[in-house]
């Protein structure tokens, strides 16, 4: 798996000044696991990537390969992991501990470290 913290908070800076809010990319980002914890899921049951585009709610068939992809490169305690760390942005967006940018840059370096997980 690559770490790519720079060119991470260059697309989020990217994103933010083209007006995308913190909301919109932690639902985004929300989705995207949501997408990733089915696909392995389906995977795992035997569904053919046809059927799970269906069932996934997506518009092709590119996005269903490279969300099995990224279901193949993360373990259920790193996506149990990232959820936590989406939650806890969330809260400290909505609390006001942090402005969004700061929060969301706090993520990025998170989600971006090489430290292990624990099961």
């Amino acid at each position: 798996m690559e770490f790519k913290a720079n060119e991470a908070e260059s697309l989020l800076q990217q994103l933010m000044d083209k007006g995308a809010t913190a909301t919109y990319l932690l639902s985004m980002l929300y989705r995207q696991m949501r997408l990733i914890v089915r696909a392995r899921d389906m995977k795992r049951q035997g569904i053919k990537e046809a059927d799970m585009r269906q069932r996934l709610g997506v518009a092709s068939e590119y996005v269903v390969k490279k969300t099995l992809e990224q279901a193949a490169r993360y373990s259920m305690p790193r996506i149990k992991q990232v959820y936590q760390q989406l939650l806890e942005t969330d809260i400290a967006i909505k609390t006001g501990k942090y402005s969004e940018e700061l929060a969301l840059n706090i993520l990025i370096a998170e989600l971006c470290q090489r430290a292990p997980v624990a099961a």
